[in-house]
């Protein structure tokens, strides 16, 4: 049985002489792999489908023994073309596919990681994102999208406001604050920690309500964005289990 769902392609590759291989996400499914027999000659079934980066509308069955899954034909929806004729914009938008493919998204959080790459995409053919924010706030922003929901204005352990607070630590582990006066009252975070200042925590609770077009307007200075950065990595490292190292994602 087929059904109609739209789609965004990740990879493409080529087996046999026309047949071929294609990576996708979608809201239903996560990543998946499907075959498109005769898609590399197709004029009718796939036409400007077979592309990375496409947004398409597929319909999607199986073989007949339902072994795996078969494009059958697709609509394209739209190609983001800024992003395809800049060099800048194109390996923002790998990195960003990149992550997504190294988390292994289970397919009962597809929805939102998918909604979150295709803004993501919106993002950067709109204005072009920016290399310096844009793989940590998308590597951030998915995470809180997974379900990781620290407070980052309250402390975790008396619940006041720490807003207008120096001296606080962020648990790493616990995903939670301490103030100074919980610090010094023998109640130390458990596990990896780190000083952070009202400006990285207020940081971090903007990151976790913003969407990826407010992105194109973010500014912080030197140092809020050395230690957001810093911590968005230790913070992906431990829950989601991965770093960027040489040009890829590795487990750790």
């Amino acid at each position: 049985m087929s059904s109609t769902e739209k789609a965004l392609v990740l990879k493409v590759g080529r087996f046999r002489e026309a047949d071929c291989w294609v990576k996708l996400l979608t809201p239903g499914r996560g990543i998946f792999n499907a075959f498109a027999f005769g898609g590399s000659r197709s004029r009718r079934r796939f036409v400007g489908c077979l592309d990375p980066l496409s947004l398409v509308l597929f319909t999607i069955g199986t073989n007949k023994t339902g072994t795996y899954t078969v494009l059958e034909e697709g609509s394209l929806l739209h190609n983001f073309p800024a992003i395809r004729e800049d060099p800048t914009r194109t390996g923002l938008a790998v990195n960003c596919i990149k992550f997504i493919e190294a988390v292994e998204i289970d397919p009962s959080d597809a929805r939102p990681v998918y909604e979150l790459l295709l803004e993501t995409l919106h993002m950067l053919e709109k204005g072009g994102g920016s290399s310096d924010f844009t793989p940590w706030l998308f590597r951030a922003k998915l995470a809180f999208e997974m379900g990781f929901h620290p407070d980052f204005l309250s402390c975790g352990i008396c619940g006041q406001s720490v807003v207008s607070l120096d001296g606080c630590h962020f648990g790493i582990e616990g995903g939670q604050v301490a103030c100074r006066t919980c610090l010094s009252g023998g109640k130390p975070l458990e596990g990896l920690a780190r000083p952070v200042s009202t400006g990285v925590l207020r940081a971090f609770d903007w990151i976790q309500h913003s969407r990826p077009l407010d992105w194109l307007t973010v500014s912080m200075n030197n140092e809020v964005r050395r230690q957001t950065s810093q911590l968005i990595e230790l913070f992906v490292a431990y829950h989601l289990g991965l770093s960027w190292d040489n040009g890829m994602y590795k487990k750790v």
